[in-house]
């Protein structure tokens, strides 16, 4: 009995550690928009492109969590996990892309077209900000335990996008 006890205040810790997860992730993410936003506004009011690489989201440590303690997860849970790791990774990908792409643009090489790389980053930061708003709200909603509302959803661009 006292086993199955241990096991199960084990289990419902873990639970709160994923939360607790997705609530650093959540000030991490908001902390990459503001970056994200701050080299934007550099490129586009100072013509300054600034290569820096920004740190990746913990997707991995809130899969194992979850995997460990599916019995205790409801389905809305863990699919809500799934979303909000998979917009990580993605916005990790788009991340990863500004940094190659600023590189590029600091040391060009010969024949490549400045002006396109300079639009691309642009676009590429656009795109960055809409994915961190959008990750910003999903981590927000799982907090407060509302797990479904995460993938019903219709996310729309345009309700993230900005000028």
């Amino acid at each position: 009995m006292l086993v199955v006890l241990n096991d199960w205040r084990r289990e419902r810790k873990k639970v709160a550690n994923i939360c607790g997860e997705i609530e650093m992730n959540l000030d991490l993410a908001n902390a990459k928009l503001e970056t994200v936003r701050r080299n934007r506004n550099a490129l586009r009011e100072e013509s300054r492109v600034i290569p820096a690489p920004i740190l990746k989201f913990n997707t991995l440590l809130i899969r194992q969590l979850a995997a460990e303690v599916l019995g205790r997860m409801t389905l809305d849970q863990r699919r809500s996990v799934e979303a909000l790791c998979y917009t990580m990774e993605a916005t990790d990908g788009i991340l990863e892309d500004i940094y190659a792409l600023t590189k590029r643009v600091r040391e060009p090489l010969e024949g490549m077209d400045l002006r396109s790389a300079i639009m691309n980053l642009g676009t590429e930061y656009d795109d960055a900000i809409v994915n961190l708003k959008r990750l910003s709200e999903m981590c927000q909603k799982y907090v407060a335990g509302q797990y479904r509302s995460i993938t019903d959803k219709q996310y729309d661009r345009s309700e993230y996008e900005e000028s």
